[in-house]
């Protein structure tokens, strides 16, 4: 059997594995409501406490009133890395300057290895070599299915190191 979070000794969901339907995730967002800053103070965000059925907004600083001894707590303490790059391919024939790249770490495969989204991938083939200034170039080593390609980061330093060097953080569209 899945898995599932259980609330006040009830299951609140259950785990399927089923693929992922990112369609789901499509909804009209309004401007005024999107944050581009963390709240001041911190405990003045807004929160969305759901009780059953029924759903309020509620402030963060409300949270410990809200609580009931059973109730689960998820946290995501993951960190946003600098995974946005950009840079140039290799020069080729007549391009001696190069194509411009862009490249958005997706999915670590090794110590060396990052899937990436690639902008303007159609002017990068496989065996390529990018140059993202300050030092950090990659190959790209494999063309996915899905458009994606394997990057392998050249040299001794740990990519996470280049990335500090040479990459942006990402920023989802509707704040770029």
């Amino acid at each position: 059997r899945p898995p599932f979070c259980v609330l006040r000794g009830r299951p609140l969901f259950q785990f399927k594995k089923k693929p992922m339907r990112v369609d789901a995730f499509d909804f009209d967002l309004p401007a005024e409501n999107i944050a581009l800053r963390p709240a001041r103070p911190r405990d003045s965000a807004k929160l969305l406490h759901v009780d059953g059925g029924a759903m309020s907004d509620r402030i963060v600083h409300e949270l410990p009133q809200l609580l009931r001894a059973g109730d689960c707590l998820v946290f995501n303490d993951t960190r946003v890395i600098p995974a946005q790059l950009e840079g140039r391919r290799a020069g080729r024939g007549e391009d001696a300057e190069g194509a411009k790249i862009g490249a958005t770490l997706h999915k670590r495969v090794d110590l060396r290895r990052w899937q990436a989204f690639i902008r303007n991938a159609k002017k990068l083939r496989v065996g390529e070599s990018v140059d993202f200034g300050q030092g950090v170039t990659a190959i790209a080593e494999e063309r996915l299915a899905d458009g994606s390609f394997i990057l392998f980061f050249e040299g001794d330093e740990p990519v996470e190191v280049l990335l500090e060097r040479a990459g942006t953080m990402p920023l989802p569209p509707y704040i770029a």
